[in-house]
């Protein structure tokens, strides 16, 4: 307040007019005056400062999640491609390439470092820098774990690296579809969650895209209709989504998702006969369709080679209804109703022309949901079991060990050495965690009772993806803390 009141008396002239003032009181006055004026400049011009650095955070993370999901693409589209080492990125010619150094975009760089986490995993760092200052500069760094899904070695399991407790795990999130609508099954290309449906009527979508960026709160950003009969199982490879449908016009549908949140069908196939396609699965430029029993072959053998255009190349009769199929780079497992053929095993040297090896019997039940577990056990959910089977050689197939699951599993996916995760028929445990680091061995982790039967399942970024049969489909899960 003093000082105040001496600024005050400075410009009213008391000062200079009062007997015996100082030259020196009128220095300390402006003195005072200067110091506040300056204090205010700078936390003005200090606040523009962090306003400035806050946009300028935000648009680095925009970029190196561009940057991350230019990586992923190369991934998909050519595994040695993923050449450790430093790179920049550029797009041209419709797709995300590497570049020998960083890339410059505005006042940002931006580079990924690719390094090799096993024979399988590749770990993409991607950092972006810019200057604050001539002196001095800031980064932003992102981290993703890349499989090589296409493995032989690796099969249906994943390699991704896991943490955290999964005998403990968390409902992270969930998304609902809208009324009238049941989720059928689910694929994790992340930031992006591609789900099918069933619906109560013709004009309602079949398959979405949700944006999972924010698990705790994933959003539909984009639902595509293609009529009557809904869509059973997804695929994905490259830029392509492959879905298959009982839609008499559009058993096979084909999705461009090289833009997500546009995607849309951009080709179908109508396959001899009505009956309807369940099962969807592929490896480099086929893929594989299965049906239920019908007159016609139930086993459908797809040319992508443009996937604008795909054909069929050749089917097979089964005798009975498909009910799941997976690929690796080398062999086809099909599970399946039929008596006493639950899994049957093909050679796919020649993914045109599938050679039949084996088929085996299981002591009880159906297969439903298939996968693959290193070095060659075959992971098998039964209708009331999920079974270990030694597969490593085709012809000598035999059972591990089994655990009861009290219903059908509909669809699993698993982490090398480690987890199974089950989407069941179970009205208790319609989630379940299975321990499978000793296939001689397994024992149940965890489970979770959701109000609906689970459809689907996927596994990625130490993430469960799974599909629920009721509107609220979309449930993502994840490990407790250690």
């Amino acid at each position: 307040m003093k000082y105040k009141q001496l600024i005050t008396k400075l410009f009213h002239g008391s000062i200079v007019s009062r007997r015996g003032a100082s030259l020196m009181e009128l220095l300390v006055a402006i003195g005072i005056f200067a110091m506040i004026s300056a204090s205010a400049l700078i936390l003005f011009f200090g606040g523009q400062s962090i306003s400035v650095d806050s946009v300028n955070v935000q648009r680095a993370l925009d970029y190196a999640v561009e940057g991350q999901e230019a990586v992923q693409s190369i991934a998909h589209r050519n595994w040695s491609e993923l050449t450790n080492g430093e790179h920049g990125l550029i797009y041209q010619g419709g797709q995300w390439e590497f570049l020998d150094s960083s890339t410059a975009k505005d006042l940002f760089s931006l580079k990924v470092f690719i390094d090799d986490v096993d024979v399988n995993t590749k770990k993409a760092s991607t950092t972006v820098t810019w200057a604050l200052s001539p002196a001095r500069s800031q980064d932003i760094q992102l981290v993703r774990y890349l499989s090589h899904w296409e493995n032989p070695l690796v099969g249906g399991c994943e390699t991704d690296p896991i943490s955290g407790d999964w005998y403990n795990p968390v409902v992270l999130g969930s998304t609902d579809l809208g009324p009238g609508n049941e989720g059928t099954d689910v694929i994790a290309d992340l930031p992006y969650v591609y789900m099918s449906a069933e619906a109560s009527s013709a004009n309602k979508p079949d398959a979405y895209v949700i944006d999972a960026s924010n698990v705790a709160d994933p959003q539909v950003i984009r639902s595509v209709d293609i009529g009557a009969g809904g869509v059973h199982s997804l695929y994905i490879k490259d830029d392509f989504l492959y879905g298959v449908s009982s839609n008499d016009s559009r058993e096979f549908i084909v999705f461009n998702v090289g833009d997500p949140p546009n995607m849309n069908d951009v080709a179908y196939i109508n396959f001899t006969g009505n009956a309807d396609a369940v099962a969807v699965n592929g490896v480099e430029d086929v893929v594989y369709v299965g049906r239920v029993n019908n007159s016609a072959n139930e086993l459908v053998v797809v040319d992508v080679s443009d996937p604008m255009n795909p054909d069929v190349v050749t089917a097979f009769e089964i005798g009975g209804n498909i009910n799941s199929i997976l690929a690796s780079s080398q062999k086809l497992y099909v599970s399946t109703d039929v008596t006493d053929k639950d899994v049957w095993i093909y050679d796919i040297e020649d993914p045109r022309s599938p050679i039949l090896l084996e088929t085996y019997d299981l002591p009880v039940g159906d297969v439903l949901g298939i996968g693959l577990r290193l070095p060659g056990d075959i992971l098998a959910g039964g209708s009331t079991e999920l079974w270990v089977l030694g597969a490593t050689t085709t012809d000598q197939i035999y059972i591990r060990s089994s655990l009861i699951t009290g219903g059908s599993s509909n669809d699993l996916a698993c982490v090398a050495d480690n987890f199974a995760f089950l989407a069941t028929t179970n009205s208790t445990k319609e989630f379940m965690i299975v321990d499978i680091s000793d296939p001689d061995n397994i024992q149940e982790a965890a489970s979770f009772n959701f109000p609906q039967v689970g459809t689907g399942m996927d596994f990625a970024d130490n993430k469960v993806f799974m599909a629920v049969r009721s509107n609220d489909a979309l449930r993502i899960i994840g490990a407790g803390p250690d």
